[in-house]
């Protein structure tokens, strides 16, 4: 008893330190804004859109040295980029404070199945030009690589958390013909950043003036333009592929999107958190097979050799077991008893919606999203 005392004194202390120190930063950023403006915006620009450094892994660094660079160029700024093996071209977007071989163990695959792996480092990141960035910066990078003037014959994209959201966007504006898989997306990302803002103490009269000037320089509209939203507009086949432990990005609000959008299905992960999930094997292997799956059903003449077959299998099943989570949502009580019967290995997925069904009738009250607010307000 005594011990659960301190521990909630200790948690109330923690609070007070908190709120001290956002009303703090209140009244010194209120201050500076008036006399300053433009110094305070300099502030925030460091503070929430300067990624940080990353250290490369050892296999990041081998795919580095044997890749093509070469480079393109994104509002002035030289993006550096690399290419390994030839055919259509798959791209992969890292998220925030990343870089671009972040998903290094997807590529093995792909180019031993004769694909193109192409990526780059953001604005801002690893060997890219560029001191501060943001989420319009990201996504009109990611359109670069989605314009065919350009050559780059994208035919799939993987993205991870903000990048997904960037691709979202993309999507939404050149409507390419692609097969996208998005992981551990930050759809909420307006939601993300105001909260991140309100949660240092910035005044909303600063973050939304600076937020403002970004709209009119991009050309942007960080309401309109929210991933969440534009997901439900895409007619595109999209893949989420989140885990439930992830506390840096929402695992619910993907849930929830998949859920309500006919043309967004969902994989769900567990145990592997916001950043184990870009190493895992067995996420590697269905995201592989997910994507080179939609390009031999979307190719009617391609043969398909051996090395091709397994990834065609895990896409079939993957299809086929979506479809039946489909239908049990619509079924009534005998029939998924039925498919609870029939379909054993899918009793997890089916608990989940019936679950939800519960959770549903019992209350139409919203439930509010529990996730960690990054320093550097997204990854």
């Amino acid at each position: 008893m005594a011990k659960k005392i301190v521990k909630m004194k200790s948690l109330s202390t923690n609070v007070r330190y908190i709120k001290a120190k956002q009303r703090g930063t209140h009244f010194l950023l209120t201050a500076l804004w008036h006399l300053a403006p433009n110094a305070t915006k300099n502030i925030l620009l460091k503070r929430f859109f300067k990624p940080r450094s990353y250290a490369l892994t050892p296999l990041e660094r081998q795919f580095l040295e044997n890749g093509t660079p070469f480079h393109i160029h994104v509002h002035d700024n030289k993006i550096r980029c690399w290419k390994w093996g030839s055919g259509p071209g798959i791209l992969f977007v890292h998220g925030w404070n990343g870089r671009g071989v972040n998903l290094a163990y997807f590529f093995e695959g792909f180019i031993s199945a004769g694909y193109s792996v192409i990526t780059y480092d953001a604005p801002a990141h690893g060997k890219s030009e560029g001191h501060v960035t943001n989420y319009f910066e990201l996504s009109d990078t990611v359109r670069s690589f989605l314009d065919p003037s350009h050559g780059f014959n994208i035919q799939g994209i993987i993205a991870y958390s903000i990048g997904a959201s960037a691709v979202i966007n993309s999507i939404s504006k050149e409507k390419p013909s692609v097969d996208a898989v998005l992981i551990a997306p930050a759809l909420k990302l307006k939601e993300i950043l105001f909260n991140s803002f309100n949660h240092h103490g910035v005044p909303e009269i600063v973050y939304q003036s600076l937020v403002a000037e970004m709209e009119r320089y991009y050309g942007y509209d960080v309401h309109q333009d929210n991933p969440y939203v534009l997901a439900k507009t895409i007619s595109t086949k999209m893949l989420i592929v989140h885990d439930k432990d992830d506390r840096t990005i929402p695992y619910m609000d993907s849930k929830i999107l998949s859920e309500k959008t006919d043309d967004v299905d969902l994989h769900t992960t567990e145990g592997l958190g916001h950043k184990l999930i870009l190493r895992d094997k067995a996420v590697v292997d269905f995201i592989t097979g997910y994507i080179i799956n939609g390009q031999l059903m979307r190719d009617e003449g391609l043969i398909i050799d051996e090395k091709h077959k397994p990834f065609l299998e895990e896409g079939v099943k993957m299809k086929d077991n979506q479809r039946i989570i489909d239908e049990y949502r619509d079924a009534d009580f005998e029939k998924r008893l039925y498919y609870s019967l029939s379909y054993r290995d899918l009793r997890d997925e089916f608990s989940e919606i019936d679950q939800s069904d519960e959770s549903a009738e019992l209350s139409e009250n919203p439930v509010e999203n529990d996730f960690r607010l990054c320093g550097n307000w997204c990854q």
